[in-house]
């Protein structure tokens, strides 16, 4: 049972999703090549997760702005606040993304600050099923991003048998696989460890804490590499078999058009999420970063989004503006049975023994 419910939308299939939006997609008609609503500063510096912004929408904000989109890479949500709680409010960034279970910390250690929503006119254009989420009731200090599913890609050449669980994963890391598996730079890299046993990876049981620990010491020599983002390595087939998210496995098929790469929601279990942009405290371009949160707002700006990444945006009228190809595919719209599987990472009392075990697992990668 989930500490922390799913928003409806999850419950919602992509038919539900194309056919919902509200009437707010008709400011969207207007395109998202508008004059700023102010003028803003020279320079917006974003960091977030890599290849994860559409560049036709970072040129055409930059053109409309007459301001340039400075943007770092992080591996992990760990690593994002570990640099906003080292810098203490002189991070250099001013703009920001993290993953739903992150966004109180960020909040209660004061390292985010409240958003100026008369910046943002395009805010109502939220689905309902993700605005005020319960990390962030009243959008104060977020707008949401982009949301999707997990579980692993894998190339069905070379490893023939059928895979739909995280038990088949496992055991064809220790396989056909072994040398070329990649896991997720994050503490979620342990997550199939309990979901192939149909726990929870939110679990606070010691035995199962236990036995992870123990099976990563043997689990080790068989992982190349962890990787967040392993999207060329699938695609050049450096790695055959990697754990990751569904939009960088579309990003992975589509660049290599290789269609004997398959991607799986793997059963019994496996992780939902919701991604948000927030400010960091101390930020200086405020107001060019309000006006990228309210660009991406905009329907035809999230359609580009959704098409790019291959992450479904919590945009109302984004759909209207998507090929019949994208709104239709399963790799950007998990099926219903996989959404029903899903859970979110909580951090509880046991998320930083997980980040132990993780670094335990990557030295001992390493060796």
């Amino acid at each position: 049972m989930l500490r922390h419910p799913h928003p409806p939308f999850f419950g919602m299939n992509r038919r539900q999703f194309i056919g919902g939006a509200s009437a707010a997609a008709a400011f969207g008609a207007m395109g998202g090549f508008r004059p700023a609503l102010a003028q803003v500063e020279p320079q917006l510096s974003m960091m977030g997760w890599a290849d994860y912004i559409a560049p036709e929408n970072i040129q055409a904000w930059e053109q409309a702005n007459s301001s340039k989109l400075v943007y770092d890479n992080y591996a992990s949500n760990d690593e994002m606040y570990s640099k906003l709680q080292l810098a203490q409010g002189n991070s250099g960034y001013d703009l920001g993304m993290n993953t739903d279970f992150m966004i109180k910390l960020l909040i209660d250690k004061g390292l985010i600050q409240k958003l100026d929503k008369s910046l943002i006119p395009n805010i109502g254009n939220i689905l309902p099923d993700f605005a005020k989420p319960d990390f962030d009731p009243e959008n104060a200090y977020t707008v949401p991003k982009s949301t999707g599913s997990q579980g692993f890609i894998y190339d069905k050449t070379v490893i023939t048998r059928p895979m739909k669980s995280w038990g088949d994963f496992l055991e064809a890391v220790e396989n056909e696989a072994s040398g070329q598996t990649s896991l997720l730079d994050d503490p979620l890299a342990i997550a199939p460890l309990f979901w192939s046993k149909g726990l929870s990876w939110n679990t606070t049981e010691e035995s199962a804490l236990k036995d992870a620990e123990t099976r990563v010491e043997s689990l080790a020599k068989h992982i190349k590499a962890f990787n967040s983002y392993p999207v060329q390595e699938v695609a050049s087939g450096s790695v055959i078999l990697a754990q990751c998210w569904n939009g960088n496995a579309k990003q992975a098929i589509d660049s290599s058009g290789n269609q004997n790469l398959v991607f799986v929601y793997p059963e019994p279990k496996s992780e939902l999420w919701l991604d948000s942009y927030h400010i960091p405290t101390g930020a200086k371009n405020l107001k060019a970063a309000h006006s990228w949160i309210n660009y991406v707002l905009d329907p035809q700006v999230a359609a580009r989004e959704i098409t790019y990444t291959g992450f479904l945006s919590p945009v109302s009228g984004a759909d209207k503006n998507l090929d019949a190809a994208v709104a239709s595919s399963p790799l950007i719209f998990p099926p219903a049975e996989a959404i029903q599987r899903g859970e979110r990472t909580q951090r509880n009392e046991t998320y930083d023994r997980r980040i132990a075990i993780l670094t335990k697992f990557k030295a001992a990668a390493a060796q």
